[in-house]
């Protein structure tokens, strides 16, 4: 870890310890010291991985998939921003166009844009808009979605970087169909490559808990125009608020999901990549945008920050759910921690497209037993965060925060009543079927049940 990397992760920990107290800090030090040793094989990773080569990879589709990127930029540092014309210069797949709309004060980025423009071998367009004013994010990246031709938009930052075969890879997905499709990404502080950013699939509920999705975003033009395209009200926060807004055009179905990392986030003191603190106004908006989501649904929610910064955690309890139209399935052995867990898991009801939700379970020596189920490539079942510390959140946070899961216990969670024909012994197969239903299962991690006596 270089010295700039070391005073954020101070300053970081400073503030942590300001919003949340000693003890907190102490096991968010203990996360993080394991995740930089991850890091660090990973950064040895990264590294032999750039030299791969991708000469033998062949394309077996035709270029039937046009992606316009969209780069907003306002006075980028020269070796960043040549960084990621040469990244999209070196894409196997090349673009339909490259947008670049510019709302600096300095003509650096237009004198890069000319040198690279005029490179004979360039096999797409770049166009290059010199705005009268800077716009903002919002206002920038609108401009250069107003100009776009492609049938898909994907979203660039001025100073981050690409792989050599990212639009590859989003074209490969998208000729099977789709209207949306998110990449994994990590970070990188200039030398080294760190927090690989390994998304699930399509999540709404972990989206309206944080904005896990971020970068890479590619999207159909269509539908981000007649969303709206970015608001500037939500800069800071206006990858977030657009992405809830195409949630609620999109099937989640047609909302891809490629799980390799593909894009490099560039980490510095002054971007959220590596200092949550360096836009506190960007968090406020996040929880805004959240809201906001929920106010064009006609839903009473509460958005609530965690103990992480750009976390959140939505709380329904202000609506009423009558008792009969939900059954709570509880095992004697397990010990509710919070006197009103039922109301705050049921509470969950008032989404319509909920059918089935469950709180944490943990063991008397403070370990995690349950924070809901997944499968693994065997079809065997696994226990998210099984023996993790309750007091650690997790990688990215996730362990912390609600989100839609393969299935929860059986043993610790509320059902519509009208689902409970589906009932049966088997936890997974129970789930299995309400999901077969169309309804989303979700885990609640901040409603807890302690175990008392055996493993449910």
């Amino acid at each position: 870890m270089n010295i700039d990397r070391l005073k954020v992760a101070a300053q970081k920990l400073k503030s942590y310890t300001e919003r949340n107290g000693i003890k907190s800090s102490i096991f968010r030090t203990m996360e993080e010291a394991a995740r930089i040793i991850s890091d660090s094989s990973y950064g040895r990773e990264m590294g032999t991985r750039q030299d791969r080569d991708l000469s033998n990879l062949v394309l077996e589709m035709e270029k039937t998939i046009s992606i316009s990127l969209l780069i907003p930029v306002c006075d980028p540092e020269p070796q960043d921003f040549v960084r990621l014309l040469d990244s999209i210069e070196q894409q196997v797949y090349q673009p339909y166009e490259v947008i670049i709309c510019d709302g600096g004060k300095e003509t650096g980025a237009e004198a890069i844009v000319n040198t690279f423009a005029n490179k004979p071998e360039r096999s797409f367009p770049i166009r290059y808009k010199r705005l009268a004013e800077n716009l903002g994010i919002s206002g920038n990246t609108n401009e250069a979605l107003s100009l776009a031709e492609g049938d898909f938009v994907a979203f660039l930052d001025h100073d981050d970087f690409l792989e050599p075969d990212s639009l590859y890879e989003i074209a490969l997905a998208l000729q099977g169909g789709g209207d949306m499709v998110y990449t994994d990404e990590d970070k990188f502080d200039g030398q080294t490559y760190f927090a690989p950013n390994r998304k699930p699939d399509y999540n709404l509920d972990l989206l309206l808990s944080n904005n896990y999705i971020c970068h890479l975003l590619t999207v159909r033009t269509a539908i981000v125009r007649e969303a709206g395209g970015f608001r500037s009200d939500y800069d800071g926060a206006q990858d977030h608020d657009l992405l809830l807004r195409l949630a609620e055009r999109i099937p989640a179905e047609n909302i891809l999901h490629i799980p390799k990392v593909l894009y490099h986030w560039k980490a510095s003191q002054n971007s959220t990549a590596d200092n949550p603190d360096s836009k506190p106004y960007a968090y406020e908006r996040a929880r805004e945008a959240i809201l906001d989501y929920f106010r064009r649904r006609g839903i009473e929610a509460e958005v609530e920050d965690t103990a992480h910064r750009g976390f959140y955690h939505v709380n329904y309890s202000g609506n009423e759910i009558p008792a009969e139209t939900y059954k709570l399935l509880l095992s004697p052995a397990l010990l509710p921690q919070q006197n009103d867990y039922e109301r705050r898991l049921s509470s969950y009801f008032i989404r319509p497209e909920v059918g089935l939700v469950g709180g944490r379970i943990t063991g008397i020596g403070g370990r995690i037993l349950c924070n809901g189920y997944t499968l693994d490539s065997y079809g065997r079942r696994v226990s998210l965060y099984a023996d993790m510390n309750t007091n650690f959140s997790g990688n990215m946070h996730r362990a912390a925060v609600s989100q839609d899961v393969e299935a929860v216990s059986r043993h610790a969670c509320v059902v519509r009543s009208e689902l409970m024909d589906l009932y049966c012994k088997d936890t997974m197969e129970f789930c299995r079927r309400i999901r077969e239903k169309g309804y989303l299962i979700i885990i609640d991690p901040t409603v807890q049940f302690r175990l008392q006596t055996q493993r449910p």
